[in-house]
Protein backbone atom coordinates (compact mmCIF):
# COMPACT_ATOMS: atom_id res chain seq x y z
CA UNK A 1 0.00 0.00 0.00
CA UNK A 2 2.76 2.24 0.52
CA UNK A 3 4.11 1.58 -2.66
CA UNK A 4 0.61 2.91 -4.13
CA UNK A 5 1.08 6.00 -1.94
CA UNK A 6 4.36 7.03 -3.00
CA UNK A 7 3.15 6.77 -7.01
CA UNK A 8 -0.18 9.09 -5.91
CA UNK A 9 2.51 11.28 -4.39
CA UNK A 10 4.55 10.99 -7.21
CA UNK A 11 1.55 11.76 -9.91
CA UNK A 12 0.61 14.68 -8.13
CA UNK A 13 4.23 16.20 -8.01
CA UNK A 14 4.39 15.95 -11.24
CA UNK A 15 1.13 17.21 -11.95
CA UNK A 16 1.55 20.28 -10.17
CA UNK A 17 4.90 20.81 -12.02
CA UNK A 18 3.67 21.02 -15.42
CA UNK A 19 0.86 23.36 -13.86
CA UNK A 20 3.89 25.66 -12.85
CA UNK A 21 5.64 24.87 -16.33
CA UNK A 22 2.69 25.95 -17.92
CA UNK A 23 2.11 29.10 -16.01
CA UNK A 24 5.74 30.26 -16.57
CA UNK A 25 5.00 29.76 -20.54
CA UNK A 26 1.88 31.85 -20.74
CA UNK A 27 3.78 34.38 -17.97
CA UNK A 28 5.93 34.66 -20.72
CA UNK A 29 3.93 34.62 -23.65
CA UNK A 30 1.94 37.85 -22.19
CA UNK A 31 5.52 39.65 -21.35
CA UNK A 32 6.17 39.54 -24.53
CA UNK A 33 2.99 40.70 -26.45
CA UNK A 34 2.82 43.52 -23.55
CA UNK A 35 6.08 43.84 -24.62
CA UNK A 36 5.88 44.83 -28.34
CA UNK A 37 2.05 45.90 -27.71
CA UNK A 38 3.77 48.58 -25.86
CA UNK A 39 6.40 48.88 -29.08
CA UNK A 40 4.48 49.14 -31.33
CA UNK A 41 1.81 51.79 -30.15
CA UNK A 42 -0.95 48.99 -29.18
CA UNK A 43 -0.98 50.10 -25.89
CA UNK A 44 -0.20 53.89 -24.89
CA UNK A 45 0.77 55.30 -21.21
CA UNK A 46 -0.75 58.85 -19.91
CA UNK A 47 -3.92 60.75 -20.62
CA UNK A 48 -2.92 62.25 -23.96
CA UNK A 49 -6.13 63.05 -26.15
CA UNK A 50 -7.06 60.04 -28.53
CA UNK A 51 -6.52 60.91 -32.25
CA UNK A 52 -8.81 60.20 -34.62
CA UNK A 53 -7.59 57.47 -36.92
CA UNK A 54 -7.17 59.02 -40.77
CA UNK A 55 -8.86 56.40 -43.22
CA UNK A 56 -6.52 56.88 -46.27
CA UNK A 57 -7.73 55.34 -49.27
CA UNK A 58 -5.31 57.35 -51.72
CA UNK A 59 -2.61 55.33 -52.03
CA UNK A 60 -2.74 51.69 -52.58
CA UNK A 61 -0.20 49.07 -53.39
CA UNK A 62 0.79 47.96 -57.12
CA UNK A 63 -1.20 44.78 -56.87
CA UNK A 64 -4.45 46.72 -56.07
CA UNK A 65 -3.89 48.34 -58.99
CA UNK A 66 -7.08 46.83 -60.83
CA UNK A 67 -9.63 46.20 -57.88
CA UNK A 68 -10.74 49.72 -56.85
CA UNK A 69 -14.26 49.74 -56.57
CA UNK A 70 -14.96 52.83 -59.53
CA UNK A 71 -15.53 51.72 -62.87
CA UNK A 72 -12.76 54.13 -64.47
CA UNK A 73 -9.58 55.47 -62.77
CA UNK A 74 -6.18 56.88 -62.80
CA UNK A 75 -3.49 55.08 -60.97
CA UNK A 76 -0.37 57.18 -60.93
CA UNK A 77 3.22 55.42 -59.43
CA UNK A 78 6.36 56.26 -58.81
CA UNK A 79 8.99 56.40 -56.21
CA UNK A 80 7.67 59.08 -53.30
CA UNK A 81 11.52 59.90 -52.85
CA UNK A 82 12.28 60.78 -56.03
CA UNK A 83 13.46 64.12 -57.72
CA UNK A 84 9.83 64.78 -59.26
CA UNK A 85 7.41 63.58 -56.14
CA UNK A 86 6.86 67.17 -55.13
CA UNK A 87 5.28 68.28 -58.48
CA UNK A 88 3.56 64.70 -58.69
CA UNK A 89 2.44 65.21 -55.39
CA UNK A 90 1.18 68.85 -57.00
CA UNK A 91 -0.62 67.05 -59.76
CA UNK A 92 -2.63 64.93 -57.61
CA UNK A 93 -3.83 67.65 -55.39
CA UNK A 94 -4.61 69.60 -58.36
CA UNK A 95 -6.18 66.83 -60.12
CA UNK A 96 -8.26 66.01 -56.87
CA UNK A 97 -9.33 69.74 -56.43
CA UNK A 98 -10.80 69.97 -59.98
CA UNK A 99 -12.17 66.54 -61.11
CA UNK A 100 -14.92 64.92 -58.60
CA UNK A 101 -15.49 62.42 -61.51
CA UNK A 102 -12.51 60.41 -61.94
CA UNK A 103 -10.71 59.10 -58.73
CA UNK A 104 -6.58 59.07 -58.82
CA UNK A 105 -4.98 57.34 -57.01
CA UNK A 106 -0.92 56.82 -56.42
CA UNK A 107 1.60 54.05 -55.78
CA UNK A 108 4.65 54.22 -53.67
CA UNK A 109 7.20 52.00 -56.26
CA UNK A 110 10.25 52.58 -53.77
CA UNK A 111 8.34 49.79 -51.45
CA UNK A 112 9.16 46.22 -51.30
CA UNK A 113 5.96 45.50 -51.84
CA UNK A 114 6.19 47.10 -55.79
CA UNK A 115 9.33 45.43 -56.48
CA UNK A 116 7.61 42.48 -58.24
CA UNK A 117 5.69 44.67 -60.98
CA UNK A 118 9.54 46.55 -61.67
CA UNK A 119 11.50 46.36 -65.17
CA UNK A 120 14.39 48.43 -66.48
CA UNK A 121 13.32 47.87 -69.87
CA UNK A 122 11.40 50.37 -71.34
CA UNK A 123 9.70 47.80 -73.40
CA UNK A 124 8.74 45.42 -71.55
CA UNK A 125 5.92 47.72 -69.68
CA UNK A 126 3.12 46.07 -69.41
CA UNK A 127 -0.29 47.90 -67.70
CA UNK A 128 -2.92 45.14 -68.93
CA UNK A 129 -3.33 43.06 -65.95
CA UNK A 130 -1.98 42.74 -62.13
CA UNK A 131 -0.59 39.64 -64.01
CA UNK A 132 1.63 41.06 -66.33
CA UNK A 133 1.81 44.32 -64.76
CA UNK A 134 5.52 45.79 -65.08
CA UNK A 135 6.61 49.74 -64.57
CA UNK A 136 9.35 51.39 -64.49
CA UNK A 137 10.78 52.40 -61.37
CA UNK A 138 12.76 55.26 -62.30
CA UNK A 139 9.88 56.96 -64.99
CA UNK A 140 6.48 58.22 -63.22
CA UNK A 141 3.74 57.00 -65.03
CA UNK A 142 -0.37 57.16 -64.89
CA UNK A 143 -2.36 54.40 -65.89
CA UNK A 144 -5.90 54.85 -67.10
CA UNK A 145 -8.03 51.92 -65.70
CA UNK A 146 -11.52 50.85 -66.94
CA UNK A 147 -13.86 48.10 -65.49
CA UNK A 148 -10.53 46.11 -64.28
CA UNK A 149 -7.81 46.40 -67.08
CA UNK A 150 -5.42 48.93 -67.81
CA UNK A 151 -6.05 50.86 -70.96
CA UNK A 152 -3.79 53.19 -72.00
CA UNK A 153 -0.57 54.85 -69.56
CA UNK A 154 1.15 58.19 -69.65
CA UNK A 155 5.41 57.90 -70.09
CA UNK A 156 6.75 60.69 -67.87
CA UNK A 157 6.25 64.07 -66.14
CA UNK A 158 4.97 66.00 -69.40
CA UNK A 159 2.78 63.46 -70.60
CA UNK A 160 1.23 62.76 -67.43
CA UNK A 161 0.73 66.44 -66.56
CA UNK A 162 -0.97 66.60 -70.52
CA UNK A 163 -3.19 63.67 -69.47
CA UNK A 164 -4.56 64.73 -66.02
CA UNK A 165 -5.01 68.50 -67.22
CA UNK A 166 -5.98 68.71 -71.06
Amino acid sequence: MSKNNKSYSSDSEEMIRMVKVLGIIIITFLAFYFVFAVLNGEIKFGGSKKAEPVIQNVEILAGETFNRPESSYYVMMYKFDSEDAARLSAFYELYNSKNKDKKLYVVDLAKKFSSNYITENQREINIKSVDSLKVLETTPILIKVEEGKGTSYSLGMDQIEKTLFN
